[in-house]
């Protein structure tokens, strides 16, 4: 894994100017503990998700690895970034176990470990459910050892980068779209089960987005399309 004290050269070295085509407003983060390890769990709108986490993490004076689908680290430009979070490639088809294993090490030695528990940007029509659901690997974390989890919610990003588009929109300089970013309080969690302790985050994720976010609605044919990725092989699918 990265060396973590590179990482915050990389904080700085990635302003919200680094992203013209995007505004970034972040609120909240004075919940990430200052010290100590922690768990933040958000939810995953797009491949955008990770210049808005490194905005996140930019505003405290942490580092820490991000554990994110392997997929998600062959891709241009976020993939690298995605690395120099201390990133932590998940492979879905062996369980995910070793991340976990590593992630667990990373949490012994005092760290913050960055999880998006979907697992993946949700597609077409369950993009817009307003339900969030979630595996359980950061309950299990938690409960394993002991570290506080601080939710976190972002929204917006998807319009910079849409599930459909094989790169960021980059033309909307005149009027870049704003990625919103809010960190909220440690989640209380039982430790009895992790599927209720799961939902649990998930619950508190989702208040940390807008209204709209939460009110069930069928999206159009339009909004599902730009939810759906594509399958030409081309870019990524997701």
């Amino acid at each position: 894994m990265t060396g973590l004290e590179p990482q915050r050269l990389l904080f700085r070295a990635c302003p919200p100017a680094l992203w013209p085509y995007a505004r970034f407003d972040v609120a909240g983060t004075e919940h990430i503990p200052s010290s100590g390890p922690a768990i933040l769990a958000g939810n995953h709108r797009s491949y955008f998700d990770v210049p808005a986490i490194i905005q996140m993490m930019r505003a405290t004076r942490r580092t820490g690895h991000i554990l994110a689908k392997r997929e998600l680290f062959e891709l241009p430009v976020i993939g690298p970034l995605a690395h120099a979070l201390g990133g932590i490639p998940v492979d879905r088809a062996g369980g995910g176990t070793g991340s976990l294993d590593a992630a667990t090490r990373s949490l012994e030695a005092g760290e913050v470990v960055v999880l998006l528990p979907q697992g993946t940007i949700p597609r077409g029509e369950r993009f817009y459910e307003p339900v969030l659901t979630g595996r359980t690997g950061v309950a299990r974390l938690a409960a394993a050892t002991g570290a506080p989890v601080v939710p976190f919610g972002i929204w917006g990003s998807e319009v910079v980068w849409p599930r459909r588009s094989r790169l960021p929109r980059m033309h909307t300089l005149a009027h870049p779209p704003t990625v919103r970013v809010r960190v909220g309080a440690p989640v209380e969690l039982t430790g009895d089960s992790p599927v209720a302790d799961t939902a649990r985050i998930m619950a508190a994720v989702a208040d940390l987005l807008p209204p709209q976010a939460r009110e069930a609605r069928t999206p159009t044919a339009e909004e599902v399309e730009r939810a759906t990725p594509r399958r030409s092989g081309r870019g990524p699918a997701g």
